[in-house]
């Protein structure tokens, strides 16, 4: 069985679960069934695998499909292509009918064709990161808000999204621009306890963040005071990216609007970084210049400048 973060659509309570070939409510009669994702067959009387991970292999294609899959297509509003395959391997392809992007294969990205992406480990996986904050100084100014969206190895997402209670007032200006009040971050977790959170969270992933040259000195920067170790790893920036394709405008706002990515919640960080999930697919897709990857430690000698600049010690 697996929870969906979807409402049900009949009596709005978050109860939707996913139970063998059924989508179900257990607040109310909603229930309809669905076929298999893949070859689109009749999933009734499918024998489904219990424990952490609710698995079925189809009886018509054999293929063996999760059901934390199957839950990330429906929470996505993802629509299955049956008539756009893969051209690797053959397979339907997966993509959100909202927006101006390409076909992903279903079986992303364990199917051979982002190789490259992946440097050919399939269990590489990436975290896009954003930070609100109370100015555009790493060192002097606070950390208000953490969004980070995780695209693990089998292709799934997972977040991480926090306020941060700074030591000092928001001022009115920062609040016009990104909609955080003094109020909404009154009882959040410092950024100690925070920013352990989300070193736990990025595990050994690449990041992916649009501006590298901003966040990365936050992050950096506040690993340093809180002595949390982070081992090196490539940074790929999208705003950087966007300037090596010649995009007339490289903001994220202007790119968005572009590509016709959701982002309803502009400067709010976890819709940040899922707009900068969504521009790194795009980007990727199109191949028209190589990824602009930087090292955590090319960033980190920065980082260093700052606590010396502030006079800042490791706590």
């Amino acid at each position: 069985m697996i929870r969906l973060k979807k409402p049900c659509p009949l009596c709005s309570k978050q109860s939707i679960i996913i139970d063998k070939d059924r989508v179900r409510c257990e607040s109310c009669e909603f229930k309809v069934t669905y076929c298999c994702p893949i070859c689109d067959s009749d999933l009734a009387n499918t024998v489904f695998s219990e424990g952490k991970d609710p698995q079925y292999t189809c009886k018509t294609c054999s293929n063996t499909i999760s059901l934390a899959k199957v839950g990330y297509i429906i929470d996505n509003g993802m629509h299955v292509d049956y008539n756009a395959r893969c051209q690797y391997c053959n397979g339907p392809t997966l993509h959100r009918q909202e927006m101006n992007m390409g076909n992903r294969c279903f079986f992303f990205p364990r199917c051979s064709g982002p190789v490259d992406l992946f440097g050919g480990k399939t269990e590489r996986s990436f975290v896009f990161l954003d930070f609100e904050t109370t100015g555009l100084e790493a060192g002097r100014d606070c950390i208000i808000e953490i969004g980070a969206l995780k695209l693990d190895g089998e292709g799934l997402e997972h977040v991480y999204q926090t306020f941060v209670k700074p030591p000092v007032s928001i001022s009115p200006k920062i609040t016009q621009i990104t909609g955080i009040t003094d109020e909404m971050v009154a009882n959040a977790p410092s950024i100690a306890d925070s920013i352990g959170k989300l070193a736990d969270f990025i595990g050994d992933a690449t990041l992916v963040i649009h501006n590298a040259d901003f966040d990365m000195m936050w992050l950096g920067t506040a690993f340093l005071q809180h002595r949390i170790e982070f081992a090196d790893r490539p940074v790929i920036c999208t705003l950087k990216w966007a300037r090596q394709n010649q995009e007339p405008q490289a903001s994220l706002g202007a790119l968005s609007k572009k590509y016709k990515i959701g982002h309803a919640n502009a400067h709010r960080a976890l819709a940040d970084a899922a707009a900068t999930k969504e521009l790194f697919f795009i980007f990727d897709q199109a191949k028209k210049d190589q990824r602009p990857e930087l090292a955590v430690s090319d960033y980190m000698i920065k980082c260093h400048q700052i606590m010396k600049r502030y006079n800042l010690v490791p706590i």
